[in-house]
């Protein structure tokens, strides 16, 4: 007897543009809300049925750690540019859900 699974790693449809927009308004007013003055800025983007959310921050860590091959100017240049990736949501067709 065969049994049906729900896999959430499979499935999902091309977000619409409407939808993207909607959602990107949605995901920074919420940010702004809740997170004002803990991050430089919000990244939404969004690739097939996916929606990827990361947020920049300054670094609170000033020097490079013991070891590293980059310098104290490269470290603290290369840490605002890199993501903290939040959430990765995937579209199912309903903007709802």
């Amino acid at each position: 007897m065969r049994t049906w699974v729900y896999d959430p790693h499979s499935g999902g449809v091309k977000i619409p543009k409407s939808v993207q927009e909607r959602t990107r308004q949605r995901i920074l007013a919420y940010a702004e809300a809740h997170y004002a003055g803990t991050y430089l800025r919000i990244d939404v983007r969004f690739r097939g049925p996916f929606c990827y959310i990361n947020a920049y921050r300054e670094p609170y860590v000033t020097t490079p750690p013991p070891g590293s091959r980059e310098s104290r100017e490269e470290f603290l240049e290369r840490l605002p540019n890199t993501p903290t990736h939040l959430d990765r949501p995937r579209y199912f067709g309903s903007a709802e859900s």
